[in-house]
This record gives C-alpha cells, sequence and structure tokens, in this order.
C-alpha cells in the first residue's frame, strides 16, 4: 500500500484519479478548496484509505503548507507520490485585455502554489522507494499559445520548475514527471466550450488510467515524460 497526495482532488481528473487510486488499494491525502465536493467524494469512495485536507492554494500562506508538511509527516511519515492537479483556467483573454487582479491568482494558485507544495513534499517524498512527482500540464499551451494569458504563462513556468527539480534528483530514488495532456472532457473546459460535444474528447477517467499506468506500472505514454 502506497500514500499519494493529490491536489486539485475533488473533481474532474483528480477524483478519476484518487478513486483509481483507492480501487488498487492505496491511500490517498485529498487537497482540495471545496470543501463540500470533498466530503461527497469521501461518502462516495466509502474508505478508510481517504484522507480529506481542505486547502485553498489561492489564499494559503507559508504557515499552511508547513502545516500540510507537518500533518503528513505525523500521519503517515512518508509519501509515495505527489500529483500537481490543481489548477484556475480561466476564460480566453488577450494579454492586452487581461485583468491584472486575474493574472495574479492564476499565476499564484497555477504556479507559487505547486513551488509551496513541492518544496514542502520532497522530504516526505525522498522517505519512500521510487517515489513519484508528477504535474499535470496542457499540450495545448505549445499548440494554440495565442489567449492562454496567465494559464500558459503558469503551466509553462510548472513545467520548467519540474525539469529543474529533476535535475537536482537525477541521483536519488525519486522520479519526475511532466504530463502534458491533450484536451479532454472537464467540467471547467465545458464551461469555457459551451458548444463542445464532451463525448468526442477523451474522459478524465481514461486520462487517469494512463497517468497511473505510468507511475505505477512503468507504461511508456508519449504525453508523459519521465524527466
Amino acid at each position: 500500500m502506497q500514500t499519494y497526495l493529490i491536489t486539485g482532488a475533488a473533481q474532474g481528473l483528480g477524483k478519476a484519479l484518487s478513486r483509481q487510486l483507492v480501487e488498487k488499494g492505496h491511500q490517498v491525502i485529498l487537497l482540495d478548496k471545496e470543501l463540500k465536493a470533498l466530503n461527497a467524494q469521501y461518502d462516495e469512495l466509502n474508505s478508510e484509505l481517504v484522507a480529506l485536507y481542505p486547502m485553498d492554494l489561492l489564499g494559503a500562506n507559508i504557515d499552511h503548507y508547513q502545516a500540510l508538511q507537518n500533518t503528513i509527516t505525523e500521519e503517515y511519515g512518508k509519501l509515495n507520490g505527489v500529483i500537481l492537479n490543481a489548477a484556475i483556467l480561466p476564460a480566453f483573454t488577450p494579454i492586452e485585455n487581461f485583468d491584472y487582479m486575474q493574472w495574479y491568482e492564476v499565476i499564484h494558485t497555477n504556479l507559487n502554489a505547486n513551488f509551496h507544495l513541492i518544496q514542502n513534499t520532497l522530504g516526505l517524498l525522498r522517505k519512500s522507494e521510487n517515489s513519484k512527482l508528477l504535474a499535470v500540464l496542457d499540450q495545448n499551451v505549445d499548440l494554440h499559445p495565442a489567449y492562454y494569458g496567465a494559464y500558459g504563462v503558469a503551466k509553462a513556468g510548472l513545467e520548467q520548475l519540474m525539469i529543474t527539480v529533476a535535475a537536482e534528483h537525477k541521483n536519488t530514488d525519486l522520479d519526475l514527471y511532466n504530463a502534458k495532456l491533450e484536451t479532454f472532457a472537464t467540467e471547467s473546459r465545458g464551461r469555457l466550450f459551451p458548444g463542445e460535444n464532451s463525448l468526442d474528447l477523451p474522459s478524465a477517467e481514461h486520462m487517469a488510467k494512463r497517468i497511473l499506468a505510468s507511475l505505477l506500472e512503468d507504461k511508456i505514454d508519449p504525453t508523459i515524460q519521465c524527466l
């Protein structure tokens, strides 16, 4: 049995990942700002393998991240994996018209928060053999960069952050992954593209299976790069 921390775990890809990990007999710590959705997921999974950690990455300060590290250390002692999935996806807006407050919020949630999460979980990951740290990225940022604004900048920054951490841990048992995923069906995408048929896109469950096949079974996936 392994222990995984998943951010943005209350819906979409994070929810699918947590469900599939529990089905495989692993412990999951579900971090999300939506307490109501977290509680609903806890009831749905109905398993002693599930722990909830309500946390708003936008409003969290250094003390909150330290408290997260302390709690995981006290309850579990180590982590086998961390999946950085939480992100804000704002409306597609030209840089000229991008609201500056939203810019700061997206950069903070999608990039700065992940820096703090990585910094406060690396020690826990190094306590496990063959531990995994994975960041969920978006290949559309490379393919169609216009109008992605702060979201695109933050995802690009997270990609480089992961590359940096991987280079600093090349002589350890920690494996880092950048999952540069193609478009798939999510609630947030449905709001941005209301005319799009979600049935034409891969599901979050499908994407979760691919990610876990790479993490748990070392299966090669061209969109999930081991750094």
